[in-house]
């Protein structure tokens, strides 16, 4: 259903305080394992505790903050280990959809893919933050239209709950590591492998692509440890 325009432009403020909120986390101004007091944060963003309440329950939901058993909120910490078991799902999950897509994707489908790249390649090459998020949101819409190609329901919602709980991790990736030509060009890999309808080479390009993708989450963990000073509490794979 095509959205009205007056709705669109005008979103609620619980959608407001969300979307301003999850920024806070994703860009790092929120960091990992810091206390939101509600009648802090509601003075920061400036609006009442309902639409904080609101907006830090669907944030618990998209694994972005977890709930104390005393109450209150607190961001998420970055686990190593959790982000290595995480991303293999997502290799596996990703594979899978790249070479299915390649077997029963739609040509619609495919111009879909061809344009996300095009739009990606419009950012490549630019640092600032507006272009760093929009290829963090092209990167993940690449990855969601790919599964959405499959016609695969189950593999859609899969792919959808592990990019949810993968969503700081990927930010951080995208945002610190020096890689965005690189991660064009991997995109571009698993989208052309696709539309020649190569399902051995699509599963290829997306495997190497997340495995690319968990060493440049890996190496960002490692740098904010030691610029935290922090030393390392659980081995990584």
């Amino acid at each position: 259903m095509i959205e009205d325009a007056a709705d669109a432009a005008s979103p609620t403020l619980g959608e407001q305080t969300y979307e301003e909120l999850k920024a806070l986390i994703l860009t790092g101004e929120l960091r990992p394992g810091e206390r939101l007091a509600e009648a802090d944060m509601a003075q920061r963003l400036g609006v009442s505790r309902t639409p904080l309440r609101q907006a830090l329950s669907r944030l618990d939901q998209e694994k972005l903050v977890t709930k104390r058993a005393t109450g209150g909120y607190l961001v998420v910490r970055l686990d190593a280990t959790a982000i290595a078991d995480l991303v293999g799902l997502r290799e596996a999950l990703d594979t899978h959809a790249a070479r299915l897509a390649a077997q029963v994707a739609s040509d619609a489908d495919l111009d879909r893919l061809r344009a996300c790249i095009a739009e990606l390649e419009s950012v490549a090459g630019h640092v600032d933050a507006q272009e760093v998020a929009a290829e963090y949101d092209l990167g993940l819409r690449i990855h969601l239209v790919i599964a959405e190609a499959t016609g695969n329901a189950a593999l859609l919602d899969a792919v959808k709950q592990v990019y949810d709980r993968l969503q700081l991790a990927i930010w951080l990736e995208v945002s610190w590591a020096d890689h965005l030509i690189d991660r064009l060009s991997e995109h571009r890999q698993i989208v052309d492998a696709i539309c020649r309808r190569d399902p051995d080479a699509a599963a290829e390009a997306a495997r190497a692509h997340v495995q690319r993708s968990l060493q440049n989450m890996l190496q960002v963990l490692k740098l904010r440890e030691q610029r935290a000073g922090r030393p390392r509490t659980r081995a990584t794979r």
